[in-house]
């Protein structure tokens, strides 16, 4: 029975101890993956050891550059899928008990204060830290990110959290809730990762041990966890830790306080840990690694077999041979000097890759709609191919996108309210949530969109008259660009469509059927 902490410094203790112990149960795998997919980063995965400030020279040698290619092209199509940098990726959506009279008062704000948000998006470092973020973490299944504003001057900053320094547990519904970055940051740097804040609470010793020793290191914990016991908003206790000693301690309030943000990609019941493609492709990286060594050895003892000669004390060849060198060799035993073994010619199936390959870009997502028979395909065959890879990346992407670009924008969007740029959305008392747009939306959207014209082309064909007396043209152009949030179509006023459409009619002798202002009809 594990007993109650007495103090908040002894529960942060008990909880990063909790959420090292799930780390402790993955970090061999951790390990291997960064040495198939980026070798040269860290890999002392474990935040209880200070990782090593030089590269391992004894490691392994690395065969293959697959595993680079496929998480790179992975992190590619996430990053444009759910965060394309020239488009809004998150928008306000109407809270859940919102009436639709009282969103229609507030949604020409809230498009304003979205247009801010992104502005704030591309002021700050985001775009250029998220590949720092996600290369190769997000492959593996875990990202850490931190946002915050160190000084009100300043544009909202995003660091990057590695796994080394990210520590996490689950929450009662299954989501992340207690999470620690921990950090060994060189003395010199401490006031300011700290803040002025602590720094002066600090007692006098730690600041002598600090400050004394610029280029040592020092380790600094940032610890937060949900405190579930107050019902009324979305409250976060936060603690500050130099080794396990408590110097500062919070509560954050509200949607988006949080400046830790963990991400998952495709997160199971079980473990806190996204089990993301990269570590679902872990057999496949071994066996390509290990074939190409194989071909590798093959190759080279193709080309430089082992000899036997007979020990005359005059040929010394314990070396080997290079090319282009003489040896000279007693009288007689010209001939004598054969080959131990000569490698059978290789099997080309032995070293098939291209199949392995491909299932390795198919499970990183990054398999583009391919000619499977002779005849190319069609225009409808290819966005189908397309839609259908949408909806594919979209299925582990939702719980991505909810802990994601989701609590991106919101984080952004709390900065930007705590700092007075942009005013709450209330209606009533009533705080206006945010709804996040996937790409599986809108492969769905974008797929009704192209069954819609199917049936209104063939409506106007079989039907032209009462096609254009039934169908409004004009809301119907709008619902379409509705929908493929096309957002750059200015649509003229009801008054201008009327002096438009009549001076259309002029021009070609038409004039407008009645009751359909927006579509010119045949002459009567």
């Amino acid at each position: 029975m594990t007993r109650e902490p007495d103090s908040l410094e002894q529960e942060a203790v008990q909880r990063l101890a909790a959420c090292r112990t799930w780390k402790s149960y993955i970090e061999l795998d951790l390990k291997e993956i960064y040495f198939l997919t980026a070798p040269n980063r860290q890999r002392q995965i474990s935040s209880m050891v200070m990782p090593a400030v030089q590269r391992m020279l004894d490691a392994p040698e690395l065969n293959t550059d697959v595993g680079f290619i496929v998480v790179g092209d992975f992190i590619t199509e996430v990053v444009n899928a759910f965060l394309p940098q020239a488009m809004p990726w998150c928008e306000y959506a109407p809270g859940m008990d919102l009436p639709s009279d009282a969103w229609k008062q507030v949604e020409e704000i809230a498009r304003a204060n979205e247009s801010k948000i992104f502005e704030a998006v591309k002021a700050s470092n985001f775009y250029s830290e998220i590949p720092k973020s996600y290369y190769p973490d997000l492959g593996i299944g875990t990202v850490g990110m931190w946002i915050s504003r160190p000084h009100p001057a300043q544009p909202i900053v995003c660091s990057a959290i590695p796994l080394r320094e990210l520590e996490i547990d689950l929450g009662p519904y299954g989501e992340i809730d207690t999470r620690f970055a921990v950090r060994y940051t060189r003395n010199h740097y401490v006031q300011e990762l700290v803040g002025k804040e602590i720094w002066d609470k600090m007692d006098a010793d730690t600041k002598t041990k600090v400050g004394g020793k610029p280029t040592d290191r020092t380790q600094i914990v940032w610890g937060f966890w949900r405190k579930w016991d107050d019902k009324t908003d979305e409250v976060w206790q936060h603690v500050v830790m130099r080794d396990n000693a408590v110097l500062h301690q919070q509560e954050f309030r509200g949607e988006g306080s949080c400046p830790l943000l963990v991400t998952r990609f495709n997160p199971t019941a079980d473990w806190p840990h996204g089990i993301g493609p990269t570590y679902q492709a872990l057999p496949s990286l071994r066996q390509i690694d290990e074939l190409e060594r194989m071909r590798i050895e093959h190759g080279s003892l193709s080309l430089h077999p082992p000899l036997i000669y007979p020990d005359d004390s005059v040929v010394n060849l314990d070396q080997g041979l290079e090319e282009g060198k003489a040896y000279p060799c007693r009288q007689g035993q010209e001939n004598l000097f054969r080959e131990i073994y000569r490698p059978p010619p290789p099997d080309a199936a032995n070293y098939q890759f291209e199949e392995k390959v491909k299932n390795l870009r198919k499970l990183h997502f990054v398999d583009h709609p391919e000619q499977t028979g002779d005849t190319p395909p069609t225009a409808t065959q290819w966005m189908d191919e397309l839609a259908r890879a949408q909806r594919r990346i979209g299925t582990p992407g939702m719980s991505f996108w909810r802990e994601g670009p989701a609590q991106y924008f919101l984080r952004f969007k709390y900065l930007l309210e705590a700092a007075g740029k942009i005013s709450p959305l209330k209606v009533d008392g009533r705080t206006v949530s945010t709804m996040p747009r996937n790409p599986a939306q809108a492969a769905a959207e974008q797929q009704e969109i192209v069954k819609t014209m199917q049936i209104a082309t063939y409506f106007a064909q079989t039907f032209p008259e009462e096609f254009k007396v039934r169908v409004d043209g004009g809301k119907t152009m709008q619902n379409f660009a509705e929908k493929a949030r096309a957002l750059l179509i200015a649509w003229r006023k009801p008054e201008d469509v009327q002096n438009a459409v009549e001076q259309m009619a002029k021009l070609t002798g038409d004039r407008p059927v009645p009751g359909q202002p927006g579509i010119p009809g045949p002459a009567a």
